[in-house]
């Protein structure tokens, strides 16, 4: 499961959600609510360090939900990398669209949605234990929400680049229950497990 001592920064976030379980429970949450809490704080913390950059500002923001029969959806909103280029003469930052448009290729766009795919993988095969048990027929639905960061210059916000439309979408990583259920029993293999993800993309 968790594997060496890296991971333990992501523990962090979990132990501070499991002491906060007996509060929740008074709150009214399910077990299943509960643990589901559990697991987008700890999904949120795994993403801001994981070792293979998503390419991903920072979260901006998660919130979590179950619905009987269907199983759980947790939604991410998270801004594109602002790109920095130092040079001899001048330093590009934020407020700098055109770097954003040169760098964000259709190959980077890609890229960076793959990570999102394989560190949604990694986080499944490692904390799989820790997730909400849900029926067989349910389902984990990761959902990203990516955009561009607000650029404000003077209290005003700019208005976004033209081009900013194609780093702008949705990605959903999709897994049943069932197959969560066949890797915790061993009887399917990491690889196997990964094969079985669903991604979609809007």
């Amino acid at each position: 499961m968790v594997k060496n001592s890296k991971y333990l920064i992501y523990l962090l976030g979990l132990v501070v959600s499991i002491n906060a379980q007996a509060q929740l429970q008074q709150n009214g949450l399910s077990p299943i609510k509960r643990d589901l809490e559990i697991t987008r704080v700890t999904f949120e913390n795994f993403l801001k360090h994981y070792d293979d950059a998503v390419l991903l500002n920072n979260i901006k923001e998660s919130e979590a939900d179950y619905k009987d029969g269907k199983g759980v959806e947790i939604h991410f909103e998270a801004y594109n990398a602002n790109i920095y280029i130092a040079t001899a003469s001048a330093r590009f930052g934020k407020n700098d669209y055109e770097v954003l448009d040169t760098f964000y290729t259709d190959e980077i766009i890609s890229l960076q949605q793959k990570r999102l795919e394989e560190a949604t993988k990694k986080f499944i095969r490692d904390f799989y234990s820790y997730l909400p048990q849900l029926k067989p027929n349910e389902e984990f639905r990761f959902v990203f929400h990516i955009e561009d960061s607000k650029i404000k210059v003077d209290g005003k916000e700019l208005p976004p680049s033209p081009k900013s439309a194609k780093r702008t979408y949705m990605l959903e990583a999709v897994w049943k229950m069932s197959d969560i259920a066949a890797f915790s029993k061993g009887e399917i293999n990491e690889s196997q497990l990964s094969d079985r993800i669903k991604i979609e993309k809007k």
